[in-house]
């Protein structure tokens, strides 16, 4: 076989790194898409072909990945083998093919699968780039109002559940984090709402927590053969991905938090530039209006709904002001480790386990909305089949409240967590509180008498805004004994029997054992919708938070709600 010289251009595959540089900025100009200017180089020749390859090159496609995608919360949250050259090549690969895939436009249940997750994994993992390339370039916002259609619009009667719960899932929570709602049109507004609807109106049938409410001591213990679901609805399901060269078992998140997210904001957009109910004009206009009239407190006023009806709103996934001056992904952190070590109720090792709450995550003024079904139509829903969810009234509920934090630190003993009264796991419904519990307030903290144990407890109040967040006197304590270190954490990797390393995450402790919370209506908010108090509980396993809301000075019935907390701060409030 008659061999030809080499070109001047072929020669460059032995010149390192010429045509490494070459084929590199070939390949992210333009910076949007993926590398498709590549393809007519690796065509010039074999040798050519040969050198550039992912293959023989992976090291050029990992520093092509690192140039069009956000790799920061990859490097912080995983090991150094899952951000190899090979591991990274191989991921540009799949994303490239899922970019592709969205940009077209179609969505077909299963197939979406992939594209799905990948997208969703990148948007917890963005700090811009991820998110340039879903929206500006693949259109992810349309496919992902294409992907709740398809999936939500077929459910007819009540008892129809999604064909695709994990799919329905993934495309809610990427409408909540790309969607923008100011200039959506009247049908995409109207389409969505109709479509979530009926997942809040029946959210119990449906995922909205990862682990049942029920539980507060997690993992369960082997003895625990059968799970009771609780209050919170069907235990989250279990995916797995191929990601960054290695397969990744993680919880599929739940659906009912972000069908109530894209609910709440487009009810709102619509209250921008609607009228208040006539009735409201009955009202006194002012605080003090409805003083000299001799009306007891708490009561309306037009002022009062007005401000709820056009001044109360959910704050939008890509809220700029971020905390701390931290990165988006940070602050995303809490919901990556959630997703990839609170997926087996029974785990004892998690490898990957991270910090699933940030110390002071609650402290501060919160206000926003509950809606709540009308009891008796809702019932009537239930039992007959033909009534459609959209035929049954919702009431809004205005909440406003500044919440603390009080925590039990390692030198203190927490309360014990009440069995539940019909035997299964803990009393959620008092949220994880023993009854009858005495809390006396004190300078630094909480004393709390468990009637149960016969003895009192102290949980330390946390301020996140000073430099010492306890007392002088905790804070030394601390120190003595080891290093406070409030969130830091560094990942490992240890060598398996087989040669192979498993990652896991070393966390520095806080000496935080258990954490209460509390809070009460401002003064101004009591006035108008009625003073409660708030005392609570976050669940350590995966960061869960359970208040309980009792009335204070009112004859309302005292409610339980649990929630994870996903938020954006904004001028020391925070919308819930």
């Amino acid at each position: 076989m008659v061999r030809f010289p080499l070109s001047p251009f072929e020669r460059l595959a032995y010149e390192r790194p010429a045509l490494d540089l070459i084929a590199f900025y070939v390949a992210v100009d333009p910076f949007l898409g993926p590398p498709s200017n590549l393809v007519s180089l690796l065509l010039t020749s074999r040798t050519v072909y040969e050198h550039l390859c992912v293959k023989n090159n992976p090291h050029l496609y990992s520093e092509i990945f690192r140039y069009k995608f956000d790799v920061a919360a990859l490097e912080r949250r995983l090991s150094q083998k899952w951000t190899s050259a090979p591991c990274l090549a191989n991921e540009l690969r799949l994303r490239c093919v899922a970019l592709k895939y969205i940009r077209h436009g179609r969505v077909a249940g299963l197939p979406d699968r992939d594209a799905l997750w990948r997208s969703y994994l990148m948007m917890l993992d963005n700090d811009g780039r991820n998110e340039q390339q879903l929206c500006q370039w693949a259109n992810l916002p349309q496919w992902a109002l294409s992907a709740v259609a398809l999936r939500c619009l077929p459910l007819k009667d009540y008892d129809d559940l999604p064909p695709d719960p994990e799919g329905t899932s993934l495309a809610l929570w990427l409408l909540w984090m790309t969607k923008r709602v100011r200039g959506e049109g009247t049908n995409p507004c109207s389409m969505v709402l109709s479509s979530v609807f009926p997942l809040i109106f029946r959210g119990y049938q449906y995922p909205s927590l990862l682990a049942p409410d029920t539980y507060f001591y997690l993992p369960l213990c082997e003895e625990h053969d059968t799970v009771t679901t609780g209050f919170s609805g069907p235990t989250a399901l279990v995916s797995s991905v191929h990601y960054c060269g290695h397969q990744l078992q993680l919880a599929v998140p739940p659906l009912t938090p972000p069908a109530l997210l894209n609910y709440l904001v487009r009810r709102e957009a619509r209250q921008d530039n609607a009228p208040l109910h006539p009735q409201v004009a009955e009202l006194p206009a002012t605080r003090q209006e409805a003083a000299a009239r001799g009306i007891s407190s708490p009561a309306l006023t037009q002022e009062d709904v007005a401000e709820f009806h056009y001044h109360t709103r959910t704050h939008f996934f890509n809220n700029p002001r971020l905390p701390g001056g931290r990165s988006l992904s940070e602050t995303l952190d809490t919901e990556w480790f959630r997703l990839v070590s609170c997926h087996d109720l029974w785990d004892i090792e998690r490898p990957l386990r991270g910090i699933v709450y940030s110390l002071g995550t609650l402290v501060g003024n919160w206000c926003g909305r509950m809606i709540l079904p009308d009891t008796q139509a809702h019932v009537n829903a239930a039992l007959d089949h033909h009534i459609y969810p959209s035929t049954v009234p919702m009431v809004q509920m205005r909440m406003s409240c500044r919440l603390e934090e009080h925590h039990c630190l390692r030198f203190s003993e927490p309360l014990v967590a009440p069995r539940c009264p019909n035997g299964f796991g803990e009393d959620v419904l008092n949220a994880w509180l023993p009854r009858n519990t005495r809390i006396r307030r004190k300078a630094n903290g909480l004393q709390i008498f468990d009637p149960n144990m016969g003895k009192d407890t102290w949980y330390e109040t946390y301020h996140p805004d000073r430099a010492q967040p306890y007392s002088a006197a905790a804070c030394q304590r601390l120190l003595n004994e080891s290093s406070m270190g409030w969130h830091r954490q560094s990942l490992s990797a240890s060598a398996t029997d087989d040669g192979e390393y498993e990652d896991y995450v070393e966390e520095t402790l806080s000496g935080v054992q258990d954490i209460i919370v509390t809070g009460e209506t401002s003064e101004k908010q009591g006035e108008a919708w009625g003073y409660y108090s708030y005392i609570g509980r976050v669940r350590r396993w995966d960061g869960l938070v359970v208040l309980l809301r009792v009335p204070v000075r009112s004859m309302f019935i005292s409610s339980a709600f649990s929630r994870f907390i996903s938020h954006h701060r904004s001028g020391g409030q925070t919308s819930i």
